[in-house]
């Protein structure tokens, strides 16, 4: 197979599957990561895909939501200080709102020992994670997104509108020049501002890939948010 024929069914795998990680694409073509690499990087040069968390997406769906298994791959380092970070915040005795994002699933290692905790999460990793400490867990229900892993929807709003939580740790998938952190999915942005009404702080968890980037939905502004949590 020659470098367009191999492109070409790159493209369209991805034409079904939207999204796909690097070693995805080399056992479905059955090629080595290190040509896929080189392929998709031809690819990007011609605007029809677009590299991003650990994997490629053709450009007309860039502005989705990525799958969980993706954003888990991204600067994965920064995100495990960022989440350490987070786990200095949280004390022993409060009730903590933790949201779908994969920066924030990471929290969970470091507070396994806290005493007298509760989390309340519409992020399923989340309760995988905490199922065999001592902290009382929540879900929230609702409509499960199966490629994020998360709850959504009326069922999951309407049980956040009925908690009161002393923290709040979220993230999103753009903080645009102007201090708006946004996001390409309107149901999570509709949860994450039930969330911020429900918590008396609330804290922003941002990677370097978050930084000036604008995706469609607003949910809203650095200022009216306790603070932003970053690697330094």
């Amino acid at each position: 197979m020659d470098n367009s024929e191999r492109q070409q069914e790159i493209l369209k795998y991805l034409a079904t599957v939207h999204f796909a990680s690097i070693s995805e694409i080399a056992a479905v073509i059955f090629t080595s990561e290190a040509t896929v690499r080189r392929d998709l990087q031809k690819l990007s040069e011609k605007g029809v895909v677009k590299l991003v968390y650990g994997g490629v997406v053709i450009s007309e769906y860039y502005k989705e939501p990525v799958p969980i298994h993706l954003r888990d791959n991204e600067n994965s380092a920064e995100k495990e200080l960022i989440a350490k970070k987070a786990a200095d915040l949280i004390e022993d005795s409060c009730t903590v709102i933790f949201d779908s994002s994969s920066t924030v699933r990471r929290i969970c290692k470091h507070i396994k020992e806290r005493k007298n905790l509760t989390v309340i999460t519409n992020n399923l990793r989340v309760c995988e994670e905490l199922k065999n400490s001592n902290i009382k867990v929540f879900c929230t229900g609702g409509s499960l997104i199966q490629k994020r892993e998360c709850f959504v929807g009326h069922f999951a709003e309407e049980f956040v509108k009925k908690t009161k939580a002393d923290v709040l740790f979220f993230s999103s998938q753009g903080l645009s020049q102007n201090g708006d952190i946004t996001d390409s999915s309107e149901e999570e942005i509709a949860l994450r501002k039930i969330m911020i009404e429900n918590s008396k702080r609330q804290y922003f968890l941002c990677d370097s890939s978050k930084i000036g980037v604008d995706f469609p939905f607003t949910l809203c502004n650095k200022t009216e948010i306790t603070d932003i949590i970053l690697k330094t």
